[in-house]
């Protein structure tokens, strides 16, 4: 089915900055949501980039199928977003962003970059936003970056990975709602360290007092 106007006449009023092209790179527990929720958000071209296959310890966390194990992660997710939205237009690539050829670099330079990655090695792109994040355990990192310039610093992710205590379509959900802001939020490094134990107890603080 091709994708018309009705699919997102819900989200027309709220006005959002839904680029037309974006990459993503390592889609494994994080990315594999974060690329699938840009495609349902209506993101027309995806570049898809992850020298991995499917595993199936990678099962308690994406939304890969047990029929998937084996596959390259970049095919596997992307079969599972063309059978949501026919009309978008993935590349995935099947090897170490640090490997990307001339023409490889050149397609995968999209209006935005989402790294989610478990390693802190720096991206070979130049004068690209990114959003990058990840989580350790409990311990959630999110970094806004104006440039592809490494900046995480210290934080080393994913030496902890449970499933559900800290789902990562939670994480997910956050990098991609980033989008809701508008275009200079992307001109400023933003950088953000939280546990999941805070998460609902935060949200719960604003209904104290609240009469029912």
């Amino acid at each position: 089915m091709e994708t018309t106007e009705e699919l997102y006449i819900r989200q027309k009023d709220l006005h959002l900055n839904i680029p037309e092209s974006a990459t993503v790179v390592g889609v494994g527990g994080v990315g594999s949501w974060v690329a699938l929720d840009l495609a349902l958000l209506g993101v027309k071209k995806l570049v898809l980039i992850d020298p991995d296959i499917v595993e199936e310890h990678n099962l308690n966390r994406t939304p890969f199928k047990e029929t998937q194990i084996g596959e390259p992660k970049v095919v596997a997710i992307s079969s599972l977003i063309k059978e949501r939205r026919s009309a978008t237009e993935i590349i995935p690539i099947n090897k170490w962003v640090e490997n990307l050829n001339k023409e490889e670099m050149k397609m995968a330079s999209t209006d935005i970059i989402y790294d989610c990655r478990d390693t802190t090695v720096q991206l070979p792109f130049k004068s690209l936003p990114v959003i990058t994040g990840g989580y350790n355990g409990k311990n959630i990192t999110i970094q806004i970056m104006p440039n592809s310039k490494f900046g995480w610093g210290e934080v080393t992710r994913y030496t902890i990975t449970p499933s559900y205590v800290v789902p990562p379509q939670l994480i997910a959900v956050l990098l991609v709602s980033a989008l809701e802001q508008p275009p200079e939020f992307f001109n400023k490094s933003r950088y953000i360290t939280f546990s999941s134990d805070e998460v609902l107890p935060t949200l719960l603080k604003s209904f104290i007092g609240v009469k029912q």
